[in-house]
């Protein structure tokens, strides 16, 4: 099964990745596909790019990814006449890109891995909302001797655990591969923990890094953190859980405004953005798109979450 969800071309063309996973029905594929393209016209919209919400996704728990299917789908985004572009995502990688693009020329075409652009944005993230408890006004060493757990470590979650090493945080990792685990405890001394277990653990900053729904009306009531701040699309199962974070006063910093460096990047491999120079100005500028988010809603005494959707559908509605 492949499902593409446009929600949005309103700020442009939808841009989104293709994501390959397998999932146990179609219902949860078309559920998955329509929340994260939905993500996508939030995230792109708070960075400020002209670009609409897209997103496809292939159900592997029947078939395989072959060349074959790369280039099906890509005959399919083609057959959206520009409406959608794709680009990498989980469980593609560039090398599918280019397969895809032998179909279509709606794709970007990137030489290097997004990780670390999406891992620096979430770190600009991580200094803003930890800035804003201290009540500081500019980010440092804001995160230095801070203990952050990691719930997932493929590429971004890799990533930002050795960013976070370098700024002097204390880690503690989990991932369904313990072998990732063992890699990072090797490397920056971090604390291992069963998956199920990183809920519970007495952090400053917890970083959902793996797939969405994880901080469920279950799981937010475990949590012992000041901060939630990571890379996976859609960590909240429902915007509700925005009101159980906001009681347990614990800062949300929505995931579709920290989360964009990937994109951001992408953005400038499909032509869009001339330079890395604003590229990484751009992702710089989430520090300050946090900030003004998780001041405004503690203005206005609601979840951080809603107050970045009404931030990114007022940049939706000025066009």
């Amino acid at each position: 099964d492949c499902f593409i969800a446009i929600h949005s071309t309103k700020l442009g063309p939808s841009l989104g990745g293709a994501r390959f996973w397998k999932y146990e029905r179609s219902h949860d594929a078309i559920e998955d596909v329509l929340r994260l393209a939905k993500g996508m016209t939030y995230k792109n919209s708070l960075a400020g790019l002209d670009c609409g919400g897209g997103k496809a996704v292939i159900n592997l728990r029947n078939a395989e990814k072959t060349p074959g299917l790369l280039i099906e789908l890509g005959k399919v985004v083609e057959s959206l006449q520009g409406t959608y572009i794709t680009a990498e995502d989980v469980g593609s990688s560039p090398a599918d890109m280019q397969e895809i693009n032998k179909s279509t020329k709606h794709v970007v075409l990137a030489d290097r891995d997004p990780s670390p652009a999406t891992a620096l944005g979430v770190i600009r993230g991580m200094e803003a909302s930890v800035n804003f408890l201290r009540q500081e006004m500019a980010p440092g060493q804001s995160l230095k001797d801070l203990h952050i757990s990691i719930q997932g470590l493929g590429h971004v979650g890799m990533a930002l655990a050795r960013m976070l090493n370098d700024k002097g945080a204390k880690l503690t990792v989990t991932d369904i591969d313990n072998n990732k685990c063992l890699h990072v405890a090797e490397e920056y001394d971090a604390a291992i923990v069963e998956p199920d277990n990183i809920f519970d653990v007495d952090c400053d900053i917890f970083a959902p890094c793996a797939l969405g729904a994880s901080v469920n009306k279950e799981t937010v009531e475990r949590l012992n953190c000041k901060i939630l701040c990571g890379a996976a699309n859609n960590q909240l199962s429902t915007s509700m859980i925005g009101y159980a974070l906001k009681d347990k006063e614990i800062i949300n910093v929505p995931d579709f405004l920290v989360n964009a460096g990937g994109v951001i990047d992408a953005y400038k491999d499909f032509g869009l953005i001339p330079t890395d120079f604003h590229v990484a100005n751009i992702i710089d500028g989430i520090y300050d798109r946090a900030l003004q988010c998780l001041r405004a809603a503690k203005d206005l005494d609601i979840p951080t979450n809603l107050m970045a959707e009404q931030m990114a559908q007022k940049r939706l509605e000025s066009v």
